[in-house]
């Protein structure tokens, strides 16, 4: 299972090319690569887990030679060997063989991070003609873990698998639970003091993007196995969700005490605060300042935290040893606080209460006092008891030893979300026009461009916007991001443009059109393979004021709209004042998870929104 923990501000590339893009299956076509056969074997002997893969692999053209690349994924956890490779051609003849040489070993270290505990070897083996077939294997060792193996035929999202099998193979008495979706059903052998059980699949359907699909996780093959018993670190059990909270809590034990230099500064932080959540906004701060986090994953950097002692002297941590940290710190205080397990990302993904197991891949902080219940991420700048797109709207598990429980984070409202833009339109000649833009962003891009404003270059800042932001027909003058106190959840982008040939001009008339919202593209209803899950509400909200062109008065403005439907509302209308007209328009996308059955009539409010945007004018004449 590949399970990343990531700053929920740090995405600043995938917000600006493609908001909330996911994928589904379509129908096989012919593609530049196919596993023809994958196989991987689990074995569990002396409590130490051995892992063997191996791969037969087809490139088909020139284009298909980016998945010759191979890159096997490990960590400090597992220890890995015998790694073997070998290209065929269309013959079956072997033509090359892998030299222990041509293996390169590098740190996986994430942009933002100055430590990463994950590793990989690579290697690339190209061949020139076509097609050829790279055959290549390894095996890894765990002496220590706590889920068996995350399994699916489907490697790489446009790479099809003709044949996959997995085989685990454990002792008679070791007991084992394991869910699985869209594969052969399971066979179990057993052989004198050893039972094997195996699975087989294939995944023909190649990917395409779709937007705000769910996650790709709940329609590929796949099969997650864990140990009913386990020792990772302490002894525990994944039976039920109690015992594993239990064994979580006890991963904790012993690591909340603070050095006593750091108890007389936390003293001496919250002497003049007068509430407990004054003093956890304080210290929440302090936290900010004062440290930096690194990127060490749950799973293969293991999921004990480094002790709050730690993490006060030397000033940096991941999710799990932050967390843990300042958790310690508000015990100092008296305040107690949750640890807690989320699956954060940018697409929710569900949790199966049925199958007890590691189905998180991030840790922050709950904080509930008398009149309200904090949410503390705090592996991040952002601001205090923000939860963002990254964790809103999560079935959550606290650590509270026997009394481990699940709960949600609080989901992201329509006002939460909210943006606006005030825009003043002065026009120049009969086809130029000069406009302000005043935009208040919230939610998503909120967060990236807060991480923008704090990460890049004022040229690089330029470049993003200009590319991304303005909108079509302008060309920016010049702009200026203003952040707000630490602690606001908007950030202001003003800029000035130009525009030439925007207007239409049929005789002694002059039309104006409007400046159209930026809304999400959706696929005509017969395309469309898969439900919309909107994660989290849209709401753009604008105020634009025309100066009527000179020489021109008003002729007629198009009609008021409203729409309110099941999916969102919408509404425009107009203010004529001197020589000057307002208008003012609101869209609004209610997040939901919307069936197939309902997309023709989502589809729909979303193609009439779009229609009134860009074919509604307003219309001058010039003056006799």
């Amino acid at each position: 299972m590949m399970i990343l923990n990531l700053k929920f501000a740090n995405r600043v590339t995938v917000w600006l090319i493609i908001i909330c893009i996911n994928v589904v299956p379509v129908c096989a076509v012919v593609s530049d690569a196919v596993f023809l056969n994958q196989e991987t074997n689990l074995v569990i002997q002396n409590s130490k887990l051995y892992i063997s893969r191996k791969y037969e692999l087809q490139i088909n053209n020139r284009k298909g030679e980016e998945y010759a690349e191979i890159t096997i994924p490990y960590s400090k956890m597992s220890r890995i060997s015998k790694i073997e490779a070998c290209i065929k051609d269309k013959n079956g003849i072997i033509i090359k063989k892998l030299k222990s040489s041509d293996i390169k070993e590098r740190s996986s270290v994430a942009e933002g991070n100055f430590y990463d505990d994950n590793f990989v070897k690579e290697f690339t083996l190209i061949h020139n003609i076509y097609p050829y077939t790279i055959l290549y294997s390894y095996q890894m060792q765990e002496d220590a873990f706590f889920q068996i193996g995350y399994w699916s035929p489907c490697l790489v999202l446009d790479v099809p698998t003709q044949k996959a099998t997995l085989t685990v193979e454990v002792p008679k008495d070791y007991k084992i639970a394991y869910t699985s979706q869209f594969v052969d059903s399971m066979k179990v052998d057993t052989v004198e003091a050893r039972v094997k059980y195996v699975w087989k699949a294939s995944y023909l359907d190649q990917i395409e993007i779709e937007n705000f699909a769910p996650d790709k996780s709940e329609f590929i093959p796949s099969v997650d196995i864990v140990p009913d018993k386990f020792k990772f670190d302490h002894e525990g059990s994944l039976s039920t969700w109690k015992l594993y909270g239990i064994w979580e809590s006890s991963l904790l034990n012993g690591l909340s005490e603070l050095p006593e230099n750091e108890k007389i500064h936390i003293n001496s932080l919250i002497s003049e605060a007068k509430t407990d959540k004054e003093k956890v906004k304080i210290l929440y701060h302090y936290l900010q300042d004062a440290t930096r986090y690194i990127n060490i994953s749950i799973k293969t950097g293991g999921m004990k935290p480094y002790p709050a002692s730690y993490v006060a002297n030397n000033k940096y941590g991941d999710c799990k040893a932050l967390s843990n940290y300042f958790k310690s710190i508000l015990s100092y205080i008296g305040i107690p606080s949750y640890y807690t397990n989320v699956n954060a990302g940018q697409v929710i993904t569900k949790i199966n209460r049925d199958f007890p197991s590691m189905q998180f891949n991030h840790v922050f902080l709950c904080v509930p006092l008398a009149k309200d219940t904090l949410w503390m991420e705090c592996t991040t700048d952002g601001p205090f008891n923000y939860s963002g797109t990254f964790t809103q709207h999560r079935e959550v598990f606290l650590i509270d030893n026997e009394k481990s429980r699940f709960t949600w984070t609080p989901p992201l409202s329509i006002r939460d979300v909210l943006e606006t833009r005030t825009i003043q339109i002065q026009p120049g000649t009969e086809n130029e026009l000069a406009a302000n833009f005043h935009t208040v962003l919230r939610g998503e891009a909120f967060e990236t461009l807060t991480e923008l404003s704090r990460s890049v270059s004022d040229s690089k800042k330029s470049q993003i916007i200009h590319k991304y932001l303005i909108e079509s027909g302008f060309e920016m003058i010049d702009f200026k991001l203003i952040p707000a106190h630490r602690d606001s959840t908007f950030i202001t982008l003003n800029y000035s443009a130009k525009a030439d040939h925007l207007f239409k001009i049929y005789g002694n008339e002059l039309l104006i059109p409007l400046i159209p919202f930026a809304i999400p593209a959706f696929k005509d209803p017969k395309n469309r393979k898969y439900s919309v899950q909107l994660d989290f509400p849209i709401n753009k909200l604008d105020t634009v004021e025309y100066r009527m062109p000179v020489g021109y008065a008003l002729s007629t403005l198009p009609k008021e709209k409203t729409l309110n439907t099941l999916f969102g509302r919408y509404t425009l209308r107009f203010q004529p004042f001197n020589e000057r007209i307002k208008v003012i328009k609101n869209f609004i996308l209610y997040a939901g998870n919307y069936p197939l059955t309902q997309y023709k009539e989502f589809f729909k409010f979303i193609r009439t929104v779009y229609d009134i945007e860009n074919s509604s004018y307003i219309v001058t004449k010039k003056q006799e």
